[in-house]
């Protein structure tokens, strides 16, 4: 079985596949493409990669335009990962239960965001 990483953030269950990395020795995530295979929190916000290019309505907090959704100030980063929440009303999905992924319960780490409580 491989290795994931379970996280629930704002509503959603995620699984990330880990990879092993000679090199550091370590378990690195492998995020999945959240624009290809968009999911969304029971609000109907994005879940987004860290570094996703912007989108056009991408603003740092200084209101300036900026060049990834880890600089927007509508982008909620979840702390250990590279996965956060877009919360611009404009990114809202109507329907937010279409790709809500199911969880297993094997060979994995969870951590959850919202109520403060991070498990490994």
């Amino acid at each position: 079985m491989k290795k994931t990483r379970r996280y629930s953030i704002e509503g959603v269950q995620l699984e990330i596949p880990l990879h092993y990395d000679e090199l550091t020795g370590k378990e690195i995530e492998i995020i999945p493409d959240f624009i290809e295979n968009p999911v969304y929190t029971p609000e109907g916000c994005p879940v987004l990669f860290t570094g996703e290019d912007a989108c056009e309505y991408g603003e740092s907090p200084g209101g300036t335009p900026c060049i990834d959704c880890g600089a927007c100030r509508f982008y909620r980063q979840m702390p250990g990962t590279l996965i956060g929440v877009c919360g611009h009303q404009q990114k809202r999905h109507i329907s937010s239960t279409d790709k809500v992924q199911p969880t297993k319960e094997d060979d994995k780490d969870e951590k959850t965001i919202g109520s403060g409580n991070i498990k490994f």
